[in-house]
């Protein structure tokens, strides 16, 4: 069985996206009931870490994520301890429930009035597949860059 992978605030991972090529996502909080992430613009030929990262703007809001694949090594990481430069979480806002009875809600669960852009995701955790899926298609038009650019 493979040695399990303890996850970090700070942790820059890969993400192999569905139509070929990696993402990239940062770890940015983890709590009992967080484990937010900050994805990148940014499309990759190989899981290998570029030189000026924190350069690239989001590709998409920060996510509540399920961490298996990154503990399960399926998501590697990159590079541990990337600390600069973190999204100020007090101004993250989530939602709860369907459309029709949507909630918003802050990180330290403070109800407010709506979410202010198309920035908020949902506060349940989301699953590797999904994730993948809203990166590739947020990158579909986006910024590609080659390891060896990097």
């Amino acid at each position: 069985m493979a040695k399990k992978i303890k996850s970090a605030v700070g942790d820059v991972f890969a993400i192999p996206l569905p139509s070929g090529g990696y993402g990239v996502g940062r770890l940015i909080h983890i709590s009992d009931r967080w484990r937010l992430a900050q994805f990148f613009a940014l499309r990759l030929d190989a899981p290998e870490l570029p030189a000026l990262l924190l350069e690239f703007g989001d590709a998409m809001p920060v996510h509540n994520i399920v961490t298996l694949r990154i503990e399960e090594g399926a998501w590697p990481v990159l590079k541990r301890g990337v600390l600069d430069a973190l999204p100020d979480l007090d101004s993250l806002i989530f939602y709860r429930g369907l459309p029709a009875q949507r909630t918003y809600l802050k990180l330290n669960g403070e109800i407010v009035p709506a979410c202010p852009s198309q920035a908020c995701s949902s506060s349940m955790p989301q699953f590797a597949e999904y994730v993948a899926e809203r990166l590739d298609e947020s990158l579909a038009n986006g910024v590609h860059l080659d390891a060896s650019d990097g």
